[in-house]
């Protein structure tokens, strides 16, 4: 493994992303697979489970009310139940701190308001790796909590086995949710979307998943809400020479660990951490990591910051001094004891992020994408010079009875 160019990298970027956050294969599959569960339902969805996940489930294997989670949760073993319990405290904290509060403006002819409320019904997916991803059932259910949603829907894919996660079961019983829908990619984005017998549809969907749920996400958002497009996970870790380079090492190797479409990259200006960097990944034998060569470390930043990726790690204090300098990204890591996986469990921030691109103007997930907001007018008083300016307005753009109803109020 040699370091490359720093110039290369936006074009590794741009082939790792396939043009953004998911290619037109990806969005055609996901379209096929759309229109089947539009059409058939559960039945479109039970297919799709055998294709990909478990070739003997049935239609009754599909849903699990919150009783029947609660059972499954029983077998967690008693140390998953506490580190899921820290985990939850810690990103409860955190996010308890966003809850939405009511704005307002009063003066003598007006009270103007802005109100939030909870949606009624959200639909959380919670992907599947080699295992199932409790941690996710957190990040995607405490804001959902906090906020006040009256019914969370998680969506997981069903094992081959057709197993229920104990561990999954007890973080789906921490944040209340009311059903596990047993599928995941962009069945699960549909089914969630439009309902089938067995689903009712819900207000807006949540959550990361592969590209093909991803681009079933884009694909519905005219017909539901959507956070954002949280694909394949992405990581750009920039190194100063004062970084130990068998722990940026493993930061990189943890990123590969999420599999398939994964990008994982280290830019430095240092060509003996470098090096050392690619020793330590020798030994692994990863070809999912790339490194690159920086003319200096502000350079290095500031292409990271370009890329708009899902993490950014900011390794040694060169590096960190540079935190600044990187607005463009889901999540910042700032030093060497920061490990991007603090922030996967229990940093308490969220590691629902957007991904391809698309934290140029895409957030983490956070309580207000459980709210709606609106707003509530009541006018009172002598409205004359209101009334005169509003239709003033209204006659310039043509607008003669807008301008009309509110001279009536006088």
């Amino acid at each position: 493994m040699r370091a490359k160019a720093l110039s290369s990298l936006r074009a590794d970027i741009a082939s790792a992303r396939r043009g953004g956050a998911f290619a037109p294969r990806e969005r055609t599959a996901a379209e096929a697979i759309v229109r089947a569960v539009r059409r058939d339902g559960d039945a479109a969805v039970l297919r799709t489970v055998r294709k990909f996940d478990r070739p003997a489930a049935r239609s009754r294997d599909l849903v699990l009310d919150s009783r029947t989670i609660r059972r499954f949760a029983r077998a967690c073993p008693r140390d998953t139940r506490r580190a899921l319990d820290l985990a939850y405290a810690r990103i409860r904290e955190f996010h308890d701190r966003q809850r939405p509060r009511e704005s307002a403006r009063r003066d003598r002819r007006s009270d103007a308001r802005l109100v939030p409320s909870p949606l009624d019904r959200v639909g959380a997916l919670v992907p599947r790796g080699v295992a199932a991803y409790p941690s996710t059932a957190l990040m995607t259910g405490v804001p959902s909590q906090i906020a006040g949603v009256r019914q969370l829907v998680v969506a997981s894919p069903m094992p081959r086995d057709g197993s229920v996660d104990p561990a999954l079961a007890y973080a789906l019983e921490l944040v209340d949710a009311t059903t596990l829908y047993r599928a995941g990619g962009a069945a699960a984005v549909a089914a969630l979307a439009y309902g089938t017998t067995s689903l009712g549809r819900v207000d807006k969907i949540v959550g990361p998943g592969n590209a093909y749920a991803t681009a079933a996400k884009w694909l519905v958002s005219a017909d539901v809400g959507i956070d954002a497009l949280q694909g394949p996970s992405e990581l750009i870790a920039v190194a100063s020479s004062d970084a130990d380079a068998s722990v940026v090492a493993l930061d990189l190797l943890a990123q590969a660990e999420h599999g398939a479409g994964a990008f994982a990259a280290l830019v430095s200006d240092d060509a003996d951490l470098l090096r050392r960097v690619v020793s330590a990944l020798a030994k692994q034998r990863s070809a999912r990591i790339s490194l690159y060569r920086a003319k200096d470390l502000l350079a290095a930043v500031q292409a990271a910051d370009d890329a708009a990726p899902e993490h950014v790690l900011l390794a040694g204090r060169g590096a960190a001094a540079l935190s600044a300098h990187v607005r463009h990204a889901g999540a910042v890591f700032i030093g060497m004891r920061s490990a991007v996986a603090f922030g996967d469990y229990v940093a308490g921030t969220n590691h629902s992020l957007p991904t391809g691109g698309t934290a140029r103007w895409s957030s983490a997930l956070r309580v207000d994408d459980f709210v709606r907001w609106t707003s509530r007018v009541s006018m009172r008083g002598d409205l004359r010079d209101l009334a005169r300016a509003g239709a003033a307005i209204a006659a310039h753009e043509g607008m003669r009875y807008h301008g009309a109803s509110m001279e009536a109020r006088t």
